[in-house]
């Protein structure tokens, strides 16, 4: 591959992580939280998968990073458990350690997709029940620019379009559909937020996400069917559609809710 093709795949998926993680910052936590969920870093990671490989290959890398969303909830779990007493640093450090460990035993099983889809299932239901006393934020300030954080965007977004671009090659759809699901936006947010904001706010942030992740592990699940049975591109925009259209769904929910509170 040449290093312009690659240069080309590190600006494009870069400029949609900043973007995005730029609205998130300014949303508060439960908008936010929807923002972040989308596929921002998978999104084009499987676009540029599905150029260099074609669409059995990411659907095949799709079923892995199915099950591999369970290692998302282990950063979410690590970090809200640890932001309440610990600094951004260790808290982060934590969250990838979960992250990591989970991530290495998805990569030690050949995973077949209904077994994925039980595992992303059971972790969901866990997380949902056992961290929802995180999701209330304490309040907030605006959210100042700081010198660092647009290098730090790029730098993770890069790092994990090089590492999928070459494992792509060397090892195949399982490990990169591992390396595909690395929370890049989550990790931007507490480097960028903690600081400022404190542990319980990001933490909020990133427990509210958990049911944005719901919709994106359904969608990687659409994409693993859709691009099994048709050409990559529309199976990319169908699983684009089904992550936009869950988060937007549980937005409209909440302001229904919120209205019905209102009215009475």
């Amino acid at each position: 591959m040449s290093a312009l093709v690659l240069l080309a795949k590190i600006a494009t998926a870069a400029a949609i992580v900043v973007t995005a993680s730029r609205a998130t910052e300014r949303a508060g936590p439960f908008v936010g939280a929807m923002i972040a969920t989308l596929p921002l870093s998978t999104g084009p990671v499987y676009v540029f998968l599905a150029i260099d490989h074609g669409a059995q290959f990411i659907s095949d890398a799709a079923t892995v990073s199915v099950a591999s969303t369970a290692a998302i909830v282990a950063f979410v779990a690590a970090h809200a458990f640890a932001a309440q007493r610990l600094g951004t640093a260790a808290s982060l450090a934590l969250a990838s350690l979960g992250w990591l460990a989970v991530a290495f035993v998805v990569q030690l099983r050949d995973w077949g997709f209904l077994e994925a889809c039980a595992a992303y299932a059971g972790t969901f239901a866990l997380a949902l029940y056992g961290l929802r006393r995180f999701a209330g934020a304490a309040p907030t300030r605006p959210v100042p620019r700081v010198r660092f954080d647009l290098a730090l965007r790029t730098a993770l977004v890069a790092c994990v379009v090089v590492a999928t671009t070459y494992t792509g090659y060397a090892l195949g759809p399982a490990a990169t559909g591992v390396l595909a699901t690395y929370p890049v936006v989550f990790t931007c947010l507490v480097v960028i937020l903690q600081p400022r904001c404190g542990g319980a706010f990001t933490a909020s942030v990133l427990v509210n996400g958990l049911k944005g992740l719901l919709g994106f592990g359904i969608a990687l699940g659409v994409l693993h069917l859709a691009a099994a049975r048709m050409s990559s591109a529309p199976a990319l925009l169908l699983a684009l559609a089904v992550a936009v259209g869950w988060n937007f769904g549980l937005y409209l929910l909440r302001r229904r809710r919120a209205a019905s509170l209102a009215e009475t």
